[in-house]
């Protein structure tokens, strides 16, 4: 089994993705498809990282985070007394990342491909090229994070032969700005990348905690750290507030509830005040991309486009201000955080084939994973109780029971009842959103409607009428929080809607279930939509098993109807529901007809 990896060792957050025969997609790392880029040295000398070390650490003082930043410098970084690199760190990072990778593809990757920012000069890449090193890879491939993003950005997007992008990644740690222009379908550089060192998510959480302090009156920095149990409140506060900012970029405002060893204390920040904190950094960066544009001796006029990658990026205040700024299109690929090894990967599968890595004997070639969804619904956040020592930033996994389970002594076991997604609105605990290739994160569907780029949706008393025009969109209907089992649904259920064609779909429309990312799957539906009578109303009936067949997960559905198509396609939907007792009609759709 010959595939690339692309690993992406960010200073908050690591991923990694694989391509191969069946297209690119990310391996999730975790529940949360990154991990946390922390470090933890256990009792018996082992480095521990991610998850497992901070399960394993029972002081947070002992808990290595951002040593990405440290990278060159040679004074060590101490840890329950013993001295460590931040390149012997980030190695066991990457150990741990390739044995994952491994176990989930059942065989060791054939090219590997590392990212690093752009701003980063010789020694510091010397520093780095000693970390694959430290776990036997003894051949890999460096590229920087920004030309890692715009590949991403243009499997989505083709780019025209000459056309030029600007590259604004904002990440955890780190700030890179560069401008690309596609030669013969590879990426040329053009002027000099820039970027600011010590600008990126992990920043902005310090100044978010240092104005909680400010409103709490200096109770937290007056905590004395040296006492593991105010360590313990100071890592809980911390986290708090990188909670709160994630949160800060879908809501308007959040209510903390800080655990103070006096008592705990309530008080609520609203985004337009962070906005205010937070300005003149992304003020910072948006000048750096101006000096990068001007040494690559063009115009801002010249760009197709602005492209937002690093996880940073989704904080609305950087595309405002970047919009306004420069008055481009600001694109951003289906999730920010992930784009860097997205791209990666798929450079790794243009890298020569040598093996990287001793490969198994000769057994039966392993299934490669399925490829998963294009596009990422966008998930909404809620408040999160602070508890515990380091959070991971986290899709949502608590498990919501469907109605009509078994009873205590029940023998066998009963279908469900319909579960109601839609009818003439939006039915709770579900939430419709639109999106489209200027903005994936999704708008909300309110009580009239939305409207995004080419794609439209609105309410009119009878359903959801639809209108996309020209470019990708789709629409979707999502969990507010949590996610279904409806393994209940897969044997003889079917995913049941109304449609009102008013126009054909022109190209590939498609509809989909996901689960949490990265699963998912998706079932062609254009010739089914295009055989319908115009203007009449007509049921679809779609088995579940069309799409578990597919690759969906169904003990954890966060979106259970999601349309996509990327032409011109009008239609009202209505009456959407997953009806356990439906794939058995004579009317609902065969599996293999769907095309």
């Amino acid at each position: 089994m010959r595939y690339g990896v692309g690993i992406d060792l960010g200073t908050s957050f690591t991923s990694a993705a694989i391509s191969g025969p069946h297209g690119t997609h990310m391996v999730p790392l975790s529940p949360a498809v990154v991990v946390p880029s922390v470090a933890y040295p256990a009792p018996d000398g082992t480095v521990l990282t991610g998850p497992a070390a901070l399960a394993a650490a029972a002081d947070p003082a002992r808990v290595a985070r951002g040593f990405k930043r440290r990278l060159g410098d040679p004074t060590p970084l101490v840890l329950g007394g013993a001295g460590y690199s931040p390149a012997t760190l980030m190695a066991a990072q990457l150990r741990d990342v390739l044995a994952t990778v491994t176990r989930y593809v059942g065989a060791p990757p054939t090219s590997i491909v590392l990212t690093c920012p752009a701003i980063w000069g010789p020694y510091r890449r010397e520093q780095f090229a000693e970390v694959p090193k430290l776990v036997g890879v003894p051949e890999f491939r460096l590229i920087t994070e920004p030309e890692a993003a715009a590949t991403h950005y243009s499997a989505e997007r083709r780019l025209g032969d000459g056309e030029v992008v600007a590259v604004y990644d904002l990440g955890g740690g780190t700030f890179d700005t560069t401008i690309l222009r596609m030669r013969s379908g590879d990426m040329e550089i053009l002027g000099v990348p820039e970027g600011i060192e010590h600008m990126g998510g992990t920043d902005f959480d310090e100044t978010l905690l240092a104005h909680v302090d400010d409103r709490l009156d200096g109770a937290v920095s007056g905590l004395d750290t040296v006492d593991p149990a105010a360590a313990t409140v100071v890592a809980e506060i911390r986290a708090m507030c990188v909670r709160a900012k994630e949160e800060l970029s879908v809501e308007p405002d959040v209510t903390l509830t800080v655990p103070l060893p006096a008592g705990p204390r309530e008080l609520t920040i609203t985004r337009l005040e962070f906005n205010d904190m937070i300005r003149p950094s992304v003020k910072l960066t948006t000048d750096a991309l101006r000096r990068t544009i001007s040494s690559a001796g063009i115009r801002p006029d010249d760009l197709s486009a602005v492209l937002l990658a690093g996880g940073s990026s989704r904080i609305p205040l950087v595309s405002q201000l970047v919009s306004q700024e420069f008055g481009k299109p600001v694109r951003m690929t289906l999730h920010p955080k992930l784009t860097v090894a997205l791209g990666a990967a798929a450079i790794a599968t243009r890298t020569s084939a040598v093996p990287l890595m001793a490969t198994p004997a000769p057994d039966p070639e392993p299934a490669f994973p399925k490829p998963r969804p294009r596009f990422l619904p966008r998930k909404r956040l809620v408040p999160l109780v602070a508890a515990g020592v380091a959070v991971v930033v986290a899709a949502v996994t608590t498990v919501l029971l469907v109605t009509g389970g078994l009873s205590s002594g029940s023998t066998a076991t009963p279908r469900p009842q319909p579960m109601r997604v839609f009818d003439t609105g939006v039915v709770k605990p579900w939430i419709g959103f639109i999106a489209s290739a200027e903005n994936w994160g999704g708008t909300e569907i309110g009580t009239t409607g939305a409207q995004q780029g080419p794609i439209a949706a609105r309410l009119d008393g009878k359903g959801l009428r639809v209108t996309w025009r020209g470019t990708a969109g789709q629409v979707y209907l999502q969990a507010d929080s949590g996610t279904r089992d409806l393994t209940s649904y897969v044997d003889h259920g079917a995913l049941v809607f109304d449609v009102v064609v008013h126009e054909p779909p022109t190209a590939k429309t498609e509809v989909a279930v996901h689960c949490v990312y990265p699963c998912g799957a998706e079932v062609p539906v254009t010739e089914l939509l295009r055989k319908l009578g115009p203007e009449k109303k007509s049921t679809v009936k779609i088995p579940v098993a069309c799409f578990t067949a597919a690759g969906l997960d169904p003990k954890r559905v966060n979106t259970p109807f999601l349309v996509y198509t990327d032409k011109p396609f009008d239609a009202t939907f209505s009456a959407v529901r997953w009806d356990a007792n439906a794939a058995a009609d004579r009317d609902a759709v065969s599996c293999g007809n769907l095309h």
